[in-house]
């Protein structure tokens, strides 16, 4: 009987659901009811699965080959490119336009190509992450990855997954789960099985069902799934349901710095214009070459970069236990300065053990015992270590107790209970933090205080302690929390759970590498510190979770910086402590729990484990295959990296191309001719951009990764300036010797400026890539030194070349070319005087 009325309402609910034409998603024929107890068969799922999609949800869909390519010709700069050599060949300029069409092709392909590769090993290394959903299959249980789950699917569930699709509970026990992601209620929803609920006259709509991205909290249930991917609640409406990710640290610098790009750009190019097409009267020209100009400006290569750098980086991590789920989060892990982080697992050994069960006297108390194991044995909510370690340390004879009722655990109350009975007793035991006990037993103020101060005590040793409560319930048919009052207190149990053997040494690296730890908590504030004592962890100070209900917003900002140990917290006290960070700097969490879940979304970078709870491992950007502090520390060093080689080409394209930008700017005034052919300089920034594709393997210099980098707007805007003066300085003497002393001709005074302004582009990656002496004190990659020599060398060698003059070059005199030499040498060193400047300048104001 109990069968078809599980099959009946499946059936049912399926047939209206899919009805529903509103959200766009076709209508197809349901499939049959299932067998509860068997399942479906592997065969039904697979033509299901053909039938109804993958249980995915794609908020961005992913591009076909050739839209992905069509999208980088999106680009206002590229699409002036393309209007221009139309133009070009409407006009007759067949060449110009060939080279030009050639140049900007190229480079699309390049990013194109290099884009995609880094997109493709993104996508292997997410696969190595795959969220798995029990489920009954041919009469078995067997886990699947939760994609491939589809209508019919009996799921099983319990605390700390997340619902994989919309379905109707057909089984349940003491089954609460977070829906807030849909409705918004922050307290837990309690579902019952379809049957049950009929029977209470529930509205099987709300109290049977359970929707995909919602996370169970506690207890067990079985599902039938009745809606997957698009068709689901939450596909419906994800647009309106995903959160915008507020922008990271590194996010944040990379907007700035991209209005500044577009600003420099948009300014100089219309001075340019304005200016050629007033002296030299040729609009085409004058266009086409400050739309060259503005291209030379712009470091159209900085994607490819980036998706290069944070590629490399995301492999080297993954070798070393840390998959990476968002490219993007790889810099924000350099840029980390603050690391808060749970207690238990990451700097302990997560092997807690009992030690003692013992009465407000101290001495051991067999009954104190007992209760804490009947409350372990029978409770079906959250995995707790806790319960694992009292059922572990020896088994009572418990023949003849049976569980009536349990009261799941929450992280407000802070305990959780469960109702026994023994012949026509019944009896609450409740279990949970010593403060929240004590506030619901009965005794009074004396015993209160003594208690107290044997917990504070057990917890000055490092115990972490739980308390146990009883209550005689003979009486009593329904039970809520709210009868967890008037207990009488039992006793307290307590565990050990001692520091990892290497965690003093990863604390230290730590520290080493400019990255404060910050413990939050749910803990004892005491047991933490006996922790950081044992850890040689430096503890500033300490904030109770009832404290900080008491600070706004301002003076939570100002008070954290001074605390080491946040204990008591819940996952809302957490989110306000990283929040206030926040304001400040560029913040880590590390969780693998339910309740860890929000601050790991919070963050700027998430971590978690490859063992954690579902919904952790979701909301996380980075995923340690093991709970290890060591991998995390190498994870920060290639962010670093990534990081300082994404920096290096924006700094030497930033004061290199404004340089030789605003040098044409000042050339447009006084010279009779255009200095450089619009032809000419995109060959220029096609090859300067060429020889700085091997940046991403640039080595890094120890004292660069030894602190956390962040974005520097002050220091862009010195290197532009300082360093874009310095390199017209050496542009207009190169103008008035080839103009004024040696008297070349318009093609030769092109060709000389050409040369020397590729040389002073390309060459000075070598001054910028370090703080340090270039060769000296730090050493480049060897495939740097070969991309940038090799562009160098097509660059002289192409005033050589049988074609020179159809691209506007012509051989120079030796004399010419002797001076440019030295001109490019006393460039480098001038440069490299000019660094240290800056840098000693840097340092001098505070700035890192």
């Amino acid at each position: 009987m109990r069968y078809y009325i599980y099959a009946h309402f499946t059936q049912l609910f399926m047939v209206n659901s899919s009805s529903q034409t509103a959200t766009g998603t076709s209508t197809a024929q349901q499939p049959p009811a299932t067998d509860p107890a068997k399942g479906l068969s592997s065969t039904e799922a697979r033509a299901r699965l053909k039938e109804y999609g993958y249980n995915i949800i794609q908020t961005r869909q992913m591009d076909e080959w050739w839209k992905a390519l069509l999208r980088h010709f999106r680009s206002p700069l590229v699409l002036l490119l393309l209007i221009a050599t139309a133009i070009s060949f409407a006009v007759g300029e067949t060449i110009n336009a060939s080279v030009i069409s050639f140049i900007v092709i190229a480079s699309v392909l390049t990013d194109f190509w290099q884009e995609r590769n880094a997109g493709n090993a993104a996508e292997k290394l997410q696969q190595l992450v795959k969220i798995l959903t029990i489920v009954i299959r041919d009469g078995v249980e067997q886990p699947i990855p939760s994609a491939e789950i589809c209508p019919g699917d009996i799921i099983l569930l319990n605390a700390g997954k997340i619902v994989p699709a919309d379905a109707t509970v057909i089984m349940a026990k003491d089954f609460f789960v977070n829906q807030s992601s849909l409705t918004g209620e922050s307290f837990p929803t309690e579902k019952r099985a379809y049957e049950s609920a009929e029977l209470l006259g529930l509205n099987p709509a709300a109290d049977c069902q359970v929707f995909m991205g919602s996370s169970v909290l506690s207890g067990t249930a079985k599902a039938v799934v009745t809606q997957t991917g698009k068709r689901t609640t939450m596909g419906n409406i994800a647009a309106h349901l995903t959160e915008q990710q507020p922008l990271s640290d590194f996010e944040m610098g990379l907007r700035r710095f991209g209005w500044l790009v577009m600003k420099v750009s948009v300014t100089l190019m219309v001075f340019i214009f304005g200016i050629n097409a007033w002296q030299h009267q040729n609009i085409l020209q004058s266009f086409m070459f400050a739309i060259a100009i503005a291209v030379g400006l712009t470091p159209e290569l900085l994607p490819m970069i980036m998706s290069l750098s944070m590629a490399k980086g995301a492999l080297q991590m993954a070798k070393k236990g840390a998959i990476v789920k968002r490219l993007p989060s790889i810099p924000n892990f350099g840029s980390m300065e603050i690391l808060c982080t749970d207690k238990t697992g990451t700097l302990t050994e997560d092997r807690i053990q009992l030690i003692k069960c013992i009465d407000i006297t101290g001495q051991y108390t067999e009954s104190v015992f007992m209760a804490a194991y009947l409350n372990s044995y029978f409770q079906t909510g959250i995995k707790n270590p806790l319960d694992d370690a009292i059922l572990n340390f020896k088994q009572p004879v418990i023949k003849g107790w049976t569980k009536i009722d349990e009261i799941p655990f929450d992280f407000s109350r802070k305990k959780m209970s469960v109702v026994v009975g023994f012949g026509g007793l019944k009896k609450l035991i409740c279990k949970g933090a010593p403060e929240e006990i004590l506030k619901s037993c009965s005794n009074d103020a004396a015993f209160t205080s003594g208690a107290m101060q044997l917990y504070q005590a057990l917890s000055a040793d490092g115990f972490r302690v739980i308390a146990i409560g009883t209550k005689d319930v003979t009486a009593v048919d329904h039970f809520s929390k709210t009868m967890e009052q008037a207990l009488d207190f039992l006793g307290f149990v307590a565990f050990l759970d001692p520091a990892k053997q290497d965690a003093k040494e990863v604390m230290t690296a730590l520290q080493q590498i400019g990255v404060e730890v910050k413990i939050i908590t749910g803990d004892n504030h005491l047991v933490t510190q006996k922790i950081c004592h044992d850890l040689a962890l430096p503890v500033k100070g300490v904030m109770q979770g009832a404290d900080i209900d008491l600070l706004s917003d301002a003076d939570l900002e100002q008070k954290v910086e001074a605390i080491t140990i946040f204990a008591r917290f819940s996952p809302d006290q957490k989110n306000r402590i990283i929040r206030a960070l926040q304001r400040k700097h560029a913040v880590g969490y590390m969780g693998d729990g339910i309740n860890d879940a929000p601050s790991l979304k919070a963050a700027d970078i998430g971590i978690s484990v490859n063992s954690a709870a579902d919904v952790a491992k979701a909301s996380a950007d980075i995923i340690l295959t093991e709970k290890d502090l060591l991998v995390l520390k190498d994870g920060i060093l290639e962010g670093r990296k990534t990081f300082g080689n994404t920096m290096k080409y924006i700094l030497m394209g930033l004061s290199s191309n404004f340089g030789n930008m605003f040098s044409v700017a000042a050339a447009t005034l006084f010279l009779p001719f255009l200095p450089m052919l619009p032809l000419q300089i995109l060959i220029n920034n096609f090859l300067y951009d060429t020889s700085q594709i091997t940046i991403p393997g640039d080595n890094i210099d120890d004292t660069y990764i030894a602190k956390p980098q962040r974005w520097n707007m002050k220091m862009i805007y010195r290197y532009m300036f300082v360093f874009g003066i310095t390199s017209s300085l050496f542009d207009i003497i190169t103008f008035v010797l080839l103009y004024r002393y040696f008297s070349v001709s318009m093609a030769q005074f092109r060709t000389g400026w050409f040369i020397e302004s590729l040389s002073t582009q390309i060459l000075v990656v070598f001054v910028i890539r370090t703080r340090h002496h270039p060769f000296v004190a730090s050493r480049p990659s060897t495939g740097l030194v070969l991309s940038t020599l090799g562009c160098l060398a097509i660059g002289w060698l192409l005033p050589f070349l049988p074609f020179a003059g159809a691209l506007g070059f012509e051989t120079l005199p030796w004399q010419v070319t002797a001076a440019i030499i030295i001109l490019v040498v006393l460039y480098l060193f001038t440069a490299e005087m000019v660094k240290r400047l800056i840098y000693t300048g840097s340092t001098a104001n505070g700035n890192k």
